[in-house]
C-alpha cells in the first residue's frame, strides 16, 4: 500500500514539473504571416462592374443611392473603363491646366433662369459667367476642349412655379415667360446657331401644376445609337428651355427635332441633351448616357490622336471593330477602314516598328486558333503593305485565344477576344 502511495506521490511530481514548459507552449503566441490579397481577384464571380452605377449618372440634380440599373451583371461586368468627371463648378482649373487628362468630362446642369448670367449671345461666354469663371478659366476650359476633353452640358435653362408669383401674391406668368425667353434667344455656340425648344407644365388650380411628361420615339444617322427607341422627359418645373446647337446631331425625335447635339473642337467636343429620365427600365435614357460615354471617349472607334497617345505612351491598342469572313483571315471589305489610323501613324512615324497581334474566341481547338490568328495577324500585314507599309517594319504573332479580354461565355464576350492587337517596338 505503502508503495502505490510512493508511486502516486511522484508522478504528481513529475507532472508538476512540466507545467511550466506546457504554459510556455500555450502563450508563447504563434507566427503567422498574413497577406495582403484583394478579394476581387480571388473571386471572380464578384460583379465590379455594378459599382459603376455608384454614381451614375454623373450629370443629375436627383442622386439615387441604390440604383439598380435596367441590365445584367454581364452588361456592366464589360465595362472596362472608369470615367473621370467633375462638374464645372468644382474644376480646379490651374491643375487642369497642367493636366488634360485629369478629366474625361466636365459637366454642366440645368440652370435656373435668375441664376444664367446673359452677358452676350455667345452662349460658352455666358455659362463661363453664370459659374463664376473668370477669363482665363474660361480660356483654359475652352484649351481642355480642344486637346480631348468633353463637356457634357444638360441643356436647359428652366424656372419653377414659384418664379410665376409677384410679391404681392398674385401670379404672373407673362414676366416670367418673357425673362426666359429674352435669356434665351438669339445665342449662338462655337460660331453654330443655337436651336431653342419650350415645355411648359399645365396649371392644375392656382397653386399647383401637373408635372411635364414627354415621350420620344428616336431616330439616328449612326448605327451606334440606333438601338435607343423611346426616350422620356419628366419634371414639375414651369417652364423648362432646351437648347440645342445646330451641328451633328447624334439623334433625334421621329419628327426630325435634334435630341443629343455634338459640337466638335479640336480633339474633343461639347455635347448637347435633354435632361432624359433614366429610372423607368420602359425607356432607354440609362442606354443613351452609356452609349455617349463610349461614343465621346473613342471607345467606339479609335481616331487617330487616340492611338497616337496610346502608342507613344507604350501602350498597346486593340481592334475588335476589326472584322474577318466567318472562318476566315480575309478582312471584310467594310472594316478595311478601321486600320486607316493606323496606317496614318506608321506613315507619320516611318522610324518605328509594328507587332501585330491576331486573337481569337475559345470556340474551336487550341491549335486551329492558333493557325487561324496568325493567319489573321498576317491578313492584316498584307493589308498594311499594301497601303504604302514596308514589310520589315511589320513583325506578326498569333496568340489564339490565349489572351482573352472578356467571358468566352457569351456571345459578346466572345465578339471582345476576336481582335487584333497591336504593339509599337521602337
Amino acid at each position: 500500500m505503502i508503495r502505490y502511495i510512493k508511486i502516486f506521490i511522484i508522478t504528481l511530481f513529475l507532472i508538476g514539473c512540466g507545467e511550466p514548459d506546457l504554459d510556455r507552449e500555450i502563450t508563447t503566441p504563434e507566427q503567422v504571416q498574413i497577406y495582403d490579397v484583394d478579394v476581387e481577384n480571388i473571386m471572380p464571380t464578384i460583379h465590379n462592374g455594378k459599382k459603376l452605377l455608384k454614381n451614375f449618372p454623373f450629370v443629375t440634380y436627383n442622386l439615387i443611392l441604390d440604383f439598380k440599373g435596367k441590365f445584367s451583371y454581364q452588361f456592366y461586368d464589360k465595362i472596362d473603363y472608369r470615367y473621370k468627371y467633375s462638374s464645372l463648378d468644382k474644376v480646379d482649373f490651374w491643375k487642369l491646366r497642367t493636366n488634360p487628362f485629369l478629366y474625361d468630362f466636365i459637366y454642366v446642369l440645368p440652370i435656373w433662369v435668375e441664376d444664367f448670367k446673359r452677358v452676350s449671345n455667345d452662349l460658352f461666354k455666358n455659362i463661363g459667367y453664370t459659374y463664376n469663371l473668370s477669363l482665363k478659366e474660361q480660356d483654359i476650359l475652352k484649351w481642355w476642349i480642344k486637346e480631348g476633353g468633353i463637356l457634357w452640358i444638360e441643356s436647359s435653362i428652366y424656372s419653377t412655379r414659384y418664379d410665376t408669383f409677384k410679391r404681392n401674391g398674385e401670379i404672373d406668368e407673362r414676366a416670367i415667360n418673357r425673362k426666359i425667353r429674352y435669356k434665351t434667344s438669339n445665342l449662338h455656340f462655337f460660331n453654330r446657331k443655337v436651336k431653342t425648344y419650350a415645355y411648359k407644365t399645365k396649371r392644375i388650380d392656382f397653386v399647383n401644376y401637373k408635372p411635364m411628361r414627354v415621350e420620344f420615339y428616336t431616330r439616328s444617322k449612326y448605327r451606334y445609337f440606333r438601338d435607343i427607341k423611346r426616350l422620356k422627359i419628366k419634371n414639375s418645373n414651369y417652364l423648362s428651355i432646351y437648347l440645342l446647337p445646330q451641328s451633328d446631331y447624334l439623334l433625334q425625335d421621329s419628327r426630325g427635332n435634334p435630341l443629343v447635339s455634338f459640337v466638335r473642337y479640336g480633339k474633343g467636343g461639347v455635347v448637347f441633351l435633354r435632361d432624359f429620365e433614366f429610372v423607368d427600365k420602359r425607356f432607354d435614357g440609362e442606354l443613351l448616357r452609356w452609349r455617349l460615354l463610349f461614343y465621346l471617349l473613342n471607345k467606339q472607334y479609335l481616331k487617330t490622336d487616340t492611338i497616337e497617345q496610346r502608342f507613344n505612351s507604350n501602350q498597346m491598342v486593340s481592334l475588335s471593330n476589326l472584322h474577318f469572313e466567318y472562318k476566315s483571315y480575309r478582312i471584310t471589305e467594310d472594316s478595311k477602314r478601321v486600320l486607316k489610323p493606323i496606317i496614318r501613324y506608321l506613315k507619320k512615324y516611318p522610324e518605328v516598328k509594328i507587332l501585330v497581334i491576331g486573337n481569337t474566341d475559345s470556340i474551336g481547338s487550341y491549335a486551329y486558333n492558333k493557325i487561324l490568328s496568325l493567319q489573321r495577324a498576317n491578313a492584316v500585314k498584307r493589308e498594311l503593305i499594301i497601303n504604302g507599309i514596308s514589310a520589315d517594319r511589320i513583325l506578326v504573332r498569333g496568340d489564339g485565344e490565349r489572351n482573352p479580354i472578356a467571358s468566352n461565355m457569351y456571345k459578346a464576350g466572345r465578339a471582345k477576344n476576336r481582335r487584333v492587337d497591336f504593339k509599337i517596338i521602337r
